[in-house]
């Protein structure tokens, strides 16, 4: 999965040097392909879901893993001055946020532990995905909107239809598809 490449047009002033701070945050954050909070899916397993951030671009990300069903569902893009340690308490609190929503009827997480080492994974079994994406984009959006872009939609009317965290949906899914994603997750 991969941002397509896009060019921020708009003059850039050069006697404003307040807009163009602006202007040149805006340019960075619209034309960069880098940090990303996402969400992976198996295609053989709908109960699957994963949690992951990446400081780099998209295209790594569903390639290193050993499952060769993962892809990357969605991710949401930050501001380009979230820093690494600062996603990763982004990432850590989410995590914990999850482990609180998606647990068994005995209150344990359905959060997958290493087999070896017994750690904690970022990977979810047994959940439904539909869910799962939904309050993962809610809690990031209800906690830490200041961290990520975000995207104002156009309803086909050309009216406001609302807007998200900016996200990139897998090419691999059907336009249909994601228009169902995406309006569960738009707020009015």
């Amino acid at each position: 999965m991969k941002k397509p490449q896009q060019m921020y047009d708009l003059q850039i002033p050069d006697d404003d040097y307040k807009m163009a701070a602006v202007m040149e945050r805006d340019k960075l954050n619209f034309e960069s392909p880098n940090k990303w909070f996402y969400v992976g899916a198996d295609s053989r397993d709908l109960g699957f879901a994963k949690v992951g951030i990446t400081m780099g671009d998209l295209t790594s990300r569903s390639y290193g893993t050993n499952n060769p069903n993962f892809y990357l569902f969605c991710a949401f893009q930050c501001q380009q001055s979230t820093t690494e340690a600062q996603l990763k308490s982004i990432e850590k609190s989410a995590i914990n946020y999850l482990d609180g929503v998606f647990c068994a009827e005995n209150g344990q997480t359905k959060r997958a532990r290493h087999m070896e080492s017994q750690r904690l994974s970022e990977c979810y079994y047994d959940v439904n995905f539909e869910d799962f994406f939904v309050e993962v984009h809610e809690y990031l959006l209800d906690n830490h909107v200041s961290y990520f872009q975000t995207c104002g939609f156009e309803n086909e009317a050309g009216g406001d239809g609302g807007y998200a965290l900016a996200w990139e949906f897998s090419s691999l899914l059907k336009p249909e598809v994601k228009r169902y994603f995406l309006n569960r997750i738009l707020r009015g």
